[in-house]
């Protein structure tokens, strides 16, 4: 039932994230339900995406952890309608606490916003 990946969610974004060298990627296309602002993505949900990102790049290592800081900064506009394609990498793993990167790109791979989180194992 998790609202990002949760394939059972009826309003959840059902992501699928799959693992790429060192990197966790999906694919998620806006609807009109996702907006703030006419035709832009609701920042809420940019940064749902990126969040999840980064729990999954934990989860596909079976590390079970949770977000203890979140900083999102968001570069241009994300357009309803519009594939977008979500990264999420591992940046340092300490014995309690990971520090982990994610990032929104277009179909041209222009980053839209990025995130950086520190998770705490648990």
């Amino acid at each position: 039932m998790c609202f990002a990946c949760g394939r059972d969610n009826p309003i959840g974004l059902k992501l699928n994230f799959r693992q790429e060298e060192d990197k966790v990627i999906a694919s998620f296309v806006p609807e009109e339900v996702h907006q703030g602002y006419p035709g832009i993505m609701h920042g809420g949900l940019v940064t749902t995406l990126l969040d999840e990102a980064m729990a999954k790049v934990m989860n596909l290592r079976n590390i079970v952890a949770v977000t203890a800081t979140l900083e999102v900064k968001f570069r241009h506009k994300v357009q309803i309608g519009e594939r977008l394609i979500i990264w999420g990498q591992l940046v340092e793993e300490k014995k309690k606490r990971c520090s982990i990167k994610s990032w929104l790109t277009d179909k041209e791979g222009k980053i839209l916003a990025e995130a950086s989180s520190v998770f705490i194992k648990i």
